[in-house]
């Protein structure tokens, strides 16, 4: 990132906390992707999205890792895979995939991403504007990949409104016809979670 980037990232924080803690996207001149990465790489802040922008403590909520059952607050270290769980139009869709994961640190840091959903990911429905919430990482703990876990509440230290254009990997989302072909994916990564938790 360069220090004009950094300039405008931060006088945007700085303005959110000065007021009710909103990031007005509006003013940022850059994609908000680039915004939420700062915030999470240079920060070491996390995010979660939702669609839901009233949320003033975001409460611990059944979620699945890998069919492994967690009752948390769920978010990565990243600035790209939260704006897929803000915009997505969770109620449309009848299953979804995503995984995400690091390789390297800055400057050659290499992100990687699986986006799969049953549905049509070309459809307008699919999509909704929705936020990030950017969450402090005490009390957080790696679970798997570039996802982060807590099971106590957290009040969340700003909130960035998101529409589907901010989320830059939409061309890339995968549409498929049924659940097992996104289950035959999930195999192999649990097999692959198992593996490292038995190294240690």
């Amino acid at each position: 990132i360069d220090d004009e980037r950094r300039r405008t990232f931060d006088s945007l924080v700085a303005a959110a906390r000065a007021a009710d803690g909103t990031v007005d996207v509006g003013a940022c001149p850059y994609p908000v992707h680039e915004l939420l990465s700062y915030l999470a790489h240079e920060r070491g802040l996390l995010l979660h999205g939702s669609k839901d922008s009233s949320l003033d403590v975001l409460e611990p909520r059944p979620a699945r890792d890998l069919d492994t059952p967690l009752l948390a607050v769920v978010a990565p270290a990243d600035g790209i895979w939260p704006l897929f769980y803000a915009v997505l139009a969770r109620d449309r869709v009848e299953f979804m995939f995503t995984a995400c994961t690091h390789l390297g640190r800055p400057p050659r840091l290499r992100r990687l991403y699986v986006f799969a959903i049953v549905g049509d990911p070309s459809a307008a429905e699919m999509w909704t504007d929705g936020v990030i919430y950017v969450l402090p990482r005490a009390g957080f703990r790696r679970e798997w990949g570039n996802e982060w876990v807590d099971p106590s509440p957290v009040r969340p230290l700003l909130r960035v409104p998101v529409r589907p254009e901010d989320f830059p990997l939409r061309d890339a989302v995968v549409g498929l016809a049924s659940t097992e072909e996104l289950r035959r994916a999930g195999r192999h990564l649990r097999a692959a979670k198992r593996a490292r938790a038995a190294a240690g």
